[in-house]
């Protein structure tokens, strides 16, 4: 739009002299042909499709001084002290109500955003089979054993207290009854919190020793541990693996700054209120916390390990997801607010209370490090070329 609006600006300036040099001779030649976008220039006396632009609404002082500024004010008697960058585009008048219709841009050449588009997108999916394929010797962690536990539990306060929510409405859109309980329905339960921290608990397989190793995984969400067993001389025989006891006790769930948001009906009317978690104090008096638990009961599994006695890596692999049980009824009353008709004059109340849960599911992985011959394909993976500097730069493949 700007550079149409320049355009039109620099035409303005171009015409312009020739149209004051040559007033006297085709005074209304020009000025027509500049006004093209101004039809009826008639008196406004008399007609009822004058043209009237705006930022220039002639009255009817001096018609007949003024019934040539249609649309572009007196370019011939005051040319001098006018700056004519201020019309940036030409007026096309509407007959139905006397008004010009605003400048729009005409282009032919449009392009799409292109972080407008689907978010999603695939991996790289390379192009493998046995003829262009051939053994490689590599060095890598291989997965001996994996199993995975799948649970939940109810939240608890911050020391494993007894958790309530303590609820405030605020928003109403509709009627409320202003005496008795009136029934809720609550339609959708919304979490919002700050972060989730995943507190893993002492793990342990067999007598053998399990140590914590320190900065090891890039997610909050990943911990690994270096484990030395002994050797098993019976299944190493037979070249097969052992089969030990994991356990994992004291598995924890923080999260903090916990609010949830409820939106519910009362028949046509549309109730938003906040539930904030909360323990109770002596007297009953509810006390609002900052975080909330889920303390998980004793993991116990059978897996199997390597039984020549070689280290291994225990590696725990945490995913976390927040719920609530059935919420079947929730009550709002109004309250003594001294007449003032607000939101905080209600009270929502659910009697049951609201169940949170937070569902885990936890993969646990046996990793040895071990010299391994694979299939792959000696060209390796041709990654997407984002840069088009490839057409001058040359990378030789032997690095010369």
């Amino acid at each position: 739009m700007h550079d149409l609006k320049r355009s039109k600006k620099k035409m303005y300036k171009k015409q312009m002299p020739a149209m004051i040099n040559s007033y006297n001779e085709e005074s209304t030649v020009e000025i027509e042909d500049l006004e093209r976008g101004c039809k009826n220039k008639t008196n406004i006396n008399n007609s009822n499709n004058a043209c009237n632009c705006a930022g220039n609404q002639s009255t009817n002082q001096n018609n007949n001084n003024n019934q040539k500024h249609d649309c572009h004010h007196d370019h011939h008697d005051h040319h001098e002290h006018h700056d004519y960058d201020e019309f940036e585009c030409v007026c096309e008048c509407k007959k139905s109500n006397n008004h010009c219709e605003p400048c729009e841009a005409e282009s032919d050449t449009c392009v799409a955003n292109p972080c407008a588009g689907d978010q999603c997108c695939n991996g790289i999916t390379p192009t493998y089979s046995s003829k262009n394929a051939s053994p490689v010797a590599i060095e890598a962690q291989r997965i001996y054993d994996a199993i995975k536990f799948q649970m939940f539990t109810d939240a608890t306060g911050p020391n494993g207290e007894t958790l309530y929510f303590d609820y405030d409405v605020v928003e109403i859109e509709g009627r409320i009854p202003v005496t008795g309980l009136a029934n809720v329905t609550v339609d959708e339960v919304c979490m919002n919190y700050s972060s989730i921290e995943v507190v893993p608990g002492i793990p342990s397989i067999e007598d053998f020793q399990v140590m914590e190793v320190e900065d090891n995984a890039p997610c909050d969400t990943v911990f690994e541990y270096a484990v030395c067993p002994e050797k098993n001389a019976t299944c190493c025989a037979r070249n097969r693996g052992q089969s030990v006891s994991y356990k994992e006790r004291g598995l924890t769930v923080i999260v903090n700054n916990l609010v949830l948001e409820l939106r519910c009906h009362c028949g046509c009317t549309k109730i938003r209120a906040f539930a904030y978690p909360a323990v109770q104090q002596m007297g009953g008096q509810l006390c609002r916390v900052d975080s909330v638990e889920f303390r998980y009961n004793t993991l116990a599994a059978r897996m199997c390990i390597p039984s020549n006695g070689r280290s291994l890596t225990l590696r725990q692999n945490y995913q976390t997801s927040l719920t609530v049980d059935c919420i079947s009824k929730a009550y709002i009353s109004a309250q003594d607010c001294c007449g003032c008709d607000c939101d905080d004059c209600f009270e929502l109340t659910i009697p049951s209370g609201i169940d949170l849960i937070c569902c885990i599911e936890e993969t646990v992985s046996i990793l040895i490090s071990d010299q391994v011959v694979v299939l792959a394909v000696s060209q390796g993976i041709n990654p997407r070329v984002v840069d088009t500097f490839a057409n001058v730069c040359s990378f030789p493949s032997c690095g010369q």
